[in-house]
């Protein structure tokens, strides 16, 4: 397994872009994500229901939200944990509906950042977004993440 290289504040340029990383989203997955998060809304686990009904026109069932927040989240956290980092917070907004067979991939870019007297209070904050395989934003972020090197 490579070793990952400390992350130090001082060295981030604004701008710099994280690497992208890309989720295949099926009916299992979203379906466990309703069992972790304990929403059995049928829009997200009935496919006959939402077929039926015609959900949004497509008549797919549609991966929840806060999944597709994860997506954003676990960007960060891959690139800060590491080094002792973690996230301050995460905010989003969802665009259009995540469906099963869609391949989402998520980017994240430096914008801002924030030397604190106590360098372990560093942190930087990031866009994020979503676009799904026809490169259609999904969902759109903001995230700051405490850089403590």
């Amino acid at each position: 397994m490579a070793e990952r290289k400390l992350l130090v504040f001082d060295e981030i340029p604004l701008g710099y872009e994280l690497t992208p990383q890309t989720k295949h989203v099926t009916q299992e997955k979203i379906t466990k994500n309703a069992e972790a998060s304990l929403d059995y809304n049928p829009i997200h686990i009935d496919p006959e229901y939402c077929k039926r009904i015609n959900l949004l026109g497509k008549g797919t069932t549609i991966a929840h939200g806060m999944m597709t927040l994860a997506f954003m989240g676990k960007i960060v956290t891959d690139w800060v944990f590491p080094g002792g980092g973690w996230l301050k917070w995460l905010e989003g907004k969802f665009i259009e509906p995540v469906r099963p067979g869609d391949t989402i991939t998520v980017y994240a870019r430096v914008t801002e950042k924030h030397p604190r007297p106590k360098k372990e209070e560093n942190f930087v904050v990031l866009e994020v977004w979503c676009e799904n395989q026809t490169g259609q934003k999904v969902a759109v972020g903001t995230v700051a993440a405490t850089i403590p090197n």
